[in-house]
């Protein structure tokens, strides 16, 4: 089969149960009974359904790249009966201030949304996206370096240089209210080495182990690939993503 012609659904419901994530009462309830999945907005892995992705490459080279985000139910006005939810990104201010990102005027928050265009030369070659919060921008640049530093090792598979283990740093305030610090935090996947994780720990990192594939965020992306002109596609398993061919 043609890489091409793959599509691929990502996730798995007992993933999270059996890392023994504390679960949200919804989400045990989700957990426990599949056919409430979809009525109480959760992924396949008890994920809240909030921001996506998509990334589309056509037959004459044009690569779209979106991250749509931010009418949530619950949580949004919804404007009249039209069922629209309002943004809510207004959260991601600060009532401080002091600081540079405070709440005032003709401003604009500072966005985790990160949909991004990659070009070789002139030509665009590649979209990349993920939702996740603040690790968008961690795992967009994981991506990114996956496919390209890494491409012996995944080509023409574009979901193995997905699939590769990842790491995130929590060492910054927050984007949303209450805005909470994760100084000193690091979070990284069951599949980085023991060597790794081991020193991480002895240079005095709070180091946190995921189960493999357990981090926040699902990267899609779509390429035109430079040699042959074939389009790639594809999405990881870390949530509910799918790459498909039309």
């Amino acid at each position: 089969m043609g890489h091409d012609e793959l599509r691929r659904g990502c996730g798995a419901g007992d993933q999270l149960r059996g890392a023994g994530v504390p679960l949200r009462p919804s989400t045990a309830r989700a957990a426990l009974d599949p056919a409430l999945v979809p009525s109480l907005g959760l992924d396949s892995a008890g994920v809240s359904k909030d921001t996506t992705h998509i990334a589309v490459a056509d037959k004459d080279g044009n690569i779209f790249d979106a991250t749509p985000s931010g009418g949530w139910v619950p949580g949004a006005v919804i404007l009249g009966d039209t069922g629209i939810g309002m943004s809510v990104r207004g959260e991601q201010f600060w009532l401080d201030k002091t600081r540079a990102n405070q709440i005032r005027p003709r401003a604009r928050p500072r966005y985790t949304l990160t949909p991004s265009l990659v070009f070789r030369g002139d030509m665009p070659m590649m979209a990349l996206g993920t939702p996740g919060g603040d690790n968008q921008d961690q795992t967009i640049l994981q991506a990114f370096l996956s496919v390209v530093e890494f491409w012996d090792d995944w080509y023409p598979n574009l979901h193995a240089a997905l699939e590769r283990p990842r790491v995130q740093t929590l060492h910054f305030y927050g984007s949303f209210w209450p805005h909470k610090p994760g100084f000193n935090r690091l979070n990284v996947e069951a599949t980085i080495p023991d060597a790794v994780y081991d020193e991480l720990r002895v240079r005095g990192h709070d180091v946190n182990r995921l189960r493999p594939f357990g981090m926040s965020g699902c990267a899609t992306a779509v390429m035109i690939d430079p040699a042959s002109g074939n389009r790639f596609a594809a999405g990881e398993p870390r949530r509910d993503c799918y790459a498909i061919a039309y």
